[in-house]
């Protein structure tokens, strides 16, 4: 109840901003694990995610976003796991991920690994295609717009501007019980057609 009461309040703010057109909704599988992979170009877009996408929801996000005011009590709020950029990886984010998934929960990530100041599209980490490999869930490529015009990095008013979020189609994945080297050579090329699949939805008309 209280989720989708948030929902509903953030929908108005964005509303006051300029609104977000949403399109490909019926992309969004109604029910199975699922991680949702999307770009990252301002603080707004975990907003976004979660008050248009049709299913409840836990993100993974950068440590950081808990030090934000407001956004910290958010993410907290709602079960988001932060996670800590280290070269060996987030083993504990990743571990309380998998449960979700394997309950047949939702994550969303953003794994450019933080925010795109200029907005370009930033390599993919593959630590989500991990994720989908040991999980088996399916991947949904979520495409954001405009979120960097309403409230770009280091500002914290918004400006009024239309966001559009594009959803393109889930991509199956089948469930790994060991990731060997050779399949973890796999996720890599996972994750790079992944971050393809976002590239498209961005320059999307």
């Amino acid at each position: 109840m209280l989720y989708f009461f948030t929902k509903v309040l953030i929908k108005c703010a964005f509303y006051l901003t300029g609104g977000v057109k949403t399109r490909g909704l019926s992309n969004v599988p109604k029910e199975g694990p699922l991680i949702i992979v999307s770009n990252h170009q301002s603080i707004l877009d975990p907003l976004v995610i979660m008050a248009f996408i049709p299913r409840e929801l836990r993100f993974l996000a950068a440590a950081y976003l808990f030090k934000i005011p407001g956004l910290n009590f958010l993410l907290k709020s709602y079960g988001a796991i932060p996670v800590n950029d280290t070269e060996r990886g987030d083993v504990s984010s990743l571990k309380k991920a998998l449960r979700i998934l394997k309950k047949g929960g939702v994550v969303a990530l953003f794994p450019e690994g933080g925010v795109s100041v200029d907005g370009k599209l930033r390599p993919f980490k593959p630590g989500f295609a991990y994720l989908a490999l040991k999980s088996g869930a399916a991947v949904l490529p979520v495409a954001i717009k405009g979120t960097k015009d309403v409230l770009p990095v280091g500002k914290y008013l918004p400006r009024r501007g239309r966001i559009e979020l594009i959803i393109g189609k889930a991509i199956s994945v089948e469930k790994k019980g060991r990731i060997c080297e050779v399949e973890g050579r796999m996720f890599v090329e996972m994750s790079k057609k992944i971050e393809e699949s976002v590239r498209a939805l961005l320059f999307c008309t």
